[in-house]
Protein backbone atom coordinates (compact mmCIF):
# COMPACT_ATOMS: atom_id res chain seq x y z
CA UNK A 1 0.00 0.00 0.00
CA UNK A 2 2.65 2.58 0.58
CA UNK A 3 4.47 1.64 -2.39
CA UNK A 4 1.41 2.50 -4.39
CA UNK A 5 0.87 5.85 -2.57
CA UNK A 6 4.35 6.43 -3.28
CA UNK A 7 4.13 5.43 -7.05
CA UNK A 8 0.99 7.68 -7.12
CA UNK A 9 2.62 11.00 -5.43
CA UNK A 10 5.63 10.32 -7.75
CA UNK A 11 3.82 10.02 -10.80
CA UNK A 12 1.40 13.26 -9.57
CA UNK A 13 4.52 15.22 -9.07
CA UNK A 14 6.31 14.43 -12.54
CA UNK A 15 3.00 15.45 -13.90
CA UNK A 16 2.74 18.59 -12.16
CA UNK A 17 6.57 19.08 -12.65
CA UNK A 18 6.07 18.99 -16.49
CA UNK A 19 2.86 21.57 -16.72
CA UNK A 20 4.78 23.88 -14.54
CA UNK A 21 8.52 23.63 -15.27
CA UNK A 22 9.08 22.01 -18.70
CA UNK A 23 7.25 25.88 -20.08
CA UNK A 24 6.53 27.86 -17.71
CA UNK A 25 4.89 31.03 -18.51
CA UNK A 26 6.57 34.15 -17.39
CA UNK A 27 4.10 36.38 -16.09
CA UNK A 28 5.39 39.92 -14.24
CA UNK A 29 3.61 39.97 -11.22
CA UNK A 30 3.06 36.16 -10.65
CA UNK A 31 4.61 33.27 -9.46
CA UNK A 32 4.11 29.54 -8.87
CA UNK A 33 5.13 27.78 -6.04
CA UNK A 34 4.37 23.35 -6.55
CA UNK A 35 4.59 21.45 -3.10
CA UNK A 36 4.65 17.94 -2.32
CA UNK A 37 4.20 15.83 0.81
CA UNK A 38 5.41 12.23 1.32
CA UNK A 39 6.10 10.80 4.17
CA UNK A 40 7.25 13.47 6.67
CA UNK A 41 9.16 15.16 3.92
CA UNK A 42 7.60 18.33 2.46
CA UNK A 43 9.45 19.67 -0.31
CA UNK A 44 8.60 23.12 -2.53
CA UNK A 45 9.80 24.95 -5.30
CA UNK A 46 9.15 28.29 -5.99
CA UNK A 47 9.36 30.23 -9.17
CA UNK A 48 9.38 34.43 -9.28
CA UNK A 49 10.58 36.78 -12.19
CA UNK A 50 12.98 38.36 -10.77
CA UNK A 51 10.92 42.01 -11.69
CA UNK A 52 8.57 40.37 -8.90
CA UNK A 53 12.00 39.88 -6.58
CA UNK A 54 13.97 42.86 -7.09
CA UNK A 55 12.90 44.99 -10.04
CA UNK A 56 14.65 44.11 -12.82
CA UNK A 57 15.59 40.96 -14.98
CA UNK A 58 19.26 42.27 -16.31
CA UNK A 59 22.86 41.08 -15.02
CA UNK A 60 23.03 43.53 -12.08
CA UNK A 61 24.85 46.92 -13.93
CA UNK A 62 25.62 48.56 -10.47
CA UNK A 63 26.34 48.51 -6.86
CA UNK A 64 22.76 49.11 -5.68
CA UNK A 65 20.89 46.01 -8.08
CA UNK A 66 24.06 43.91 -6.64
CA UNK A 67 22.76 44.32 -3.15
CA UNK A 68 19.16 44.08 -3.94
CA UNK A 69 20.54 40.72 -5.60
CA UNK A 70 22.14 40.24 -2.51
CA UNK A 71 19.13 41.12 -0.02
CA UNK A 72 16.75 38.72 -2.40
CA UNK A 73 18.71 36.00 -2.31
CA UNK A 74 19.11 36.16 1.64
CA UNK A 75 15.58 36.60 2.36
CA UNK A 76 14.66 33.50 -0.19
CA UNK A 77 17.23 31.07 0.75
CA UNK A 78 15.68 31.61 4.86
CA UNK A 79 13.01 29.33 4.12
CA UNK A 80 11.18 30.33 7.47
CA UNK A 81 11.11 33.77 6.06
CA UNK A 82 9.23 32.45 2.91
CA UNK A 83 6.74 29.66 4.03
CA UNK A 84 5.77 28.89 7.95
CA UNK A 85 4.13 25.45 7.98
CA UNK A 86 1.39 24.61 11.01
CA UNK A 87 3.44 24.73 14.33
CA UNK A 88 1.27 21.13 15.11
CA UNK A 89 3.26 19.70 12.35
CA UNK A 90 6.82 20.22 13.76
CA UNK A 91 8.67 20.53 11.13
CA UNK A 92 12.32 21.54 10.66
CA UNK A 93 14.01 23.81 7.08
CA UNK A 94 16.85 23.31 5.56
CA UNK A 95 18.10 26.63 3.64
CA UNK A 96 16.12 26.97 0.77
CA UNK A 97 18.61 26.49 -2.66
CA UNK A 98 18.50 29.55 -4.83
CA UNK A 99 18.96 29.39 -8.93
CA UNK A 100 18.92 32.31 -11.09
CA UNK A 101 20.60 34.18 -14.21
CA UNK A 102 21.72 37.16 -12.01
CA UNK A 103 23.28 35.11 -9.93
CA UNK A 104 25.21 33.54 -12.75
CA UNK A 105 26.50 36.75 -13.85
CA UNK A 106 28.76 37.00 -10.65
CA UNK A 107 29.47 33.23 -10.05
CA UNK A 108 27.23 33.18 -6.74
CA UNK A 109 24.67 30.51 -8.16
CA UNK A 110 24.75 27.64 -5.48
CA UNK A 111 22.68 25.08 -8.08
CA UNK A 112 23.64 22.66 -10.43
CA UNK A 113 23.62 24.53 -14.08
CA UNK A 114 21.93 21.77 -15.81
CA UNK A 115 19.07 22.27 -13.05
CA UNK A 116 17.65 25.64 -14.34
CA UNK A 117 18.56 26.10 -18.35
CA UNK A 118 15.41 28.49 -18.13
CA UNK A 119 17.25 30.59 -15.37
CA UNK A 120 19.66 31.61 -18.17
CA UNK A 121 17.18 33.26 -20.53
CA UNK A 122 18.47 36.97 -20.18
CA UNK A 123 15.26 38.84 -21.66
CA UNK A 124 13.49 36.84 -18.83
CA UNK A 125 15.03 36.05 -15.87
CA UNK A 126 13.47 34.24 -12.86
CA UNK A 127 14.44 33.47 -9.16
CA UNK A 128 13.88 29.57 -8.77
CA UNK A 129 14.56 28.24 -5.33
CA UNK A 130 13.83 24.58 -3.66
CA UNK A 131 12.83 24.03 0.05
CA UNK A 132 12.66 20.77 1.98
CA UNK A 133 11.07 20.67 5.58
CA UNK A 134 11.21 17.55 7.53
CA UNK A 135 8.23 17.17 9.76
CA UNK A 136 7.84 15.04 13.00
CA UNK A 137 3.77 15.20 12.60
CA UNK A 138 2.98 15.19 8.64
CA UNK A 139 -0.69 14.53 9.56
CA UNK A 140 -0.83 18.07 11.72
CA UNK A 141 0.28 19.86 8.69
CA UNK A 142 -3.24 21.42 7.26
CA UNK A 143 -2.02 24.75 6.85
CA UNK A 144 0.72 26.37 5.00
CA UNK A 145 1.28 30.48 5.55
CA UNK A 146 3.16 32.24 2.44
CA UNK A 147 5.31 35.57 3.77
CA UNK A 148 5.96 36.70 0.42
CA UNK A 149 4.13 39.29 -0.67
CA UNK A 150 5.26 41.50 2.10
CA UNK A 151 8.65 41.89 1.24
CA UNK A 152 7.58 41.58 -2.64
CA UNK A 153 5.09 44.35 -3.64
CA UNK A 154 5.56 43.55 -6.98
CA UNK A 155 4.58 39.99 -6.31
CA UNK A 156 0.43 40.15 -6.78
CA UNK A 157 -0.43 36.67 -6.80
CA UNK A 158 0.59 33.15 -6.35
CA UNK A 159 -0.40 30.21 -7.94
CA UNK A 160 0.29 26.42 -6.14
CA UNK A 161 -0.08 23.14 -7.04
CA UNK A 162 0.32 20.78 -4.16
CA UNK A 163 0.21 16.65 -3.76
CA UNK A 164 -0.32 14.98 -0.58
CA UNK A 165 -1.50 11.16 0.13
CA UNK A 166 -4.87 12.31 0.52
CA UNK A 167 -4.88 14.28 -2.70
CA UNK A 168 -3.85 16.84 -5.22
CA UNK A 169 -5.20 20.83 -5.72
CA UNK A 170 -4.66 24.56 -6.80
CA UNK A 171 -4.93 27.38 -4.73
CA UNK A 172 -4.36 30.92 -5.91
CA UNK A 173 -2.82 33.14 -3.27
CA UNK A 174 -3.06 37.33 -3.26
CA UNK A 175 -1.75 39.76 -0.59
CA UNK A 176 -4.46 39.32 2.60
CA UNK A 177 -5.22 35.87 1.36
CA UNK A 178 -1.88 34.22 1.63
CA UNK A 179 -2.58 30.32 3.21
CA UNK A 180 -2.31 27.45 1.83
CA UNK A 181 -4.91 24.78 2.91
CA UNK A 182 -3.83 21.51 2.11
CA UNK A 183 -5.82 18.61 0.84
Amino acid sequence: MKTLLSLHIATALTVMSTVLFAAPPHVHGAGTLQLVLEGSRLNAELRLPAINVVGFEHAPSDTKQEEAVKKAVALLRDSRQVLTPSEKAQCTAAPGVVASALLLEHGQADHDHDDHDEAHDDDHADFDVRYGFDCRRPEALKQIKVRLFQPLPKLERLDVEMVTATGQARQRLVPGQAVITLP
